[in-house]
């Protein structure tokens, strides 16, 4: 296929389009393994949990100093044991009654929404892979243009540039060029955790569907 400007430029778009796709992939998949893990489970149950004991001792502590002040308008014969008797132990046995009461349902309504939260997430995962294999079976063609060590947005951007400009005429030209700013780039410090991030995620993009072709 000949190589023309307006061809590069459809292939960078579509590479930069599977990077992209790929990178939310990646992040999505983070998300399955995070609703997976015991950790996210557990922290379900207790977020849903531990409010309502909350709730419930500030609402059973507030009643039963309310009832104390009523029942002793002025000081009690034995405040210690009053304050034992008429606050602690009923704030004490409240908590214990409504967390055995409404530790089950917690546990149900944690459980149900990371069901929930993975469901979707594996959803979305699936919706993101078959963008990836569809756009690829759709353009391999005018991706194939730029070799598979290149696909992503920053080296992408650049031959796009260098052949609009007219810096380079082929593909070898212009992937020349790229190196030689890499290694500017590279001398200077600069950008080496962007590059760091675009190359590996294009890396594991193209090593995946390599690995999922001979399954």
């Amino acid at each position: 296929m000949d190589i023309t400007v307006e061809k590069i430029k459809e292939a960078s778009y579509w590479c930069k389009e599977l990077w992209a796709t790929n990178d939310y992939y990646r992040q999505n998949e983070e998300l399955v393994k995070r609703f997976n893990s015991s950790e996210f489970k557990v922290w379900q149950v207790i977020i849903r949990f531990i409010p309502v004991l909350i709730i419930t001792f500030i609402a059973v502590l507030f009643f039963a100093i309310g009832r104390v002040a009523d029942i002793y308008p002025i000081k009690p014969p034995e405040p210690q044991k009053v304050f034992l008797n008429e606050i602690i132990k009923p704030v004490f046995l409240s908590l214990i009654g409504i967390g055995i009461l409404y530790f089950p349902i917690a546990l149900l309504l944690g459980i149900k929404k990371v069901k929930k939260d993975l469901k979707n997430a594996v959803a979305r995962s699936n919706q993101l892979k078959q963008r990836i294999e569809r756009v690829i079976k759709e353009n391999i063609e005018i991706i194939s243009l730029i070799p598979e060590k290149y696909r992503y947005p920053l080296a992408t951007s650049f031959l796009t540039e260098v052949f609009e400009c007219g810096r380079a005429d082929t593909m070898k030209e212009a992937l020349n060029l790229y190196e030689e700013q890499l290694h500017r780039w590279r001398m200077e410090n600069k950008m080496n955790e962007v590059l760091k991030k675009q190359q590996n995620n294009n890396n594991l993009l193209w090593t995946n569907l390599i690995v999922n072709s001979f399954r």
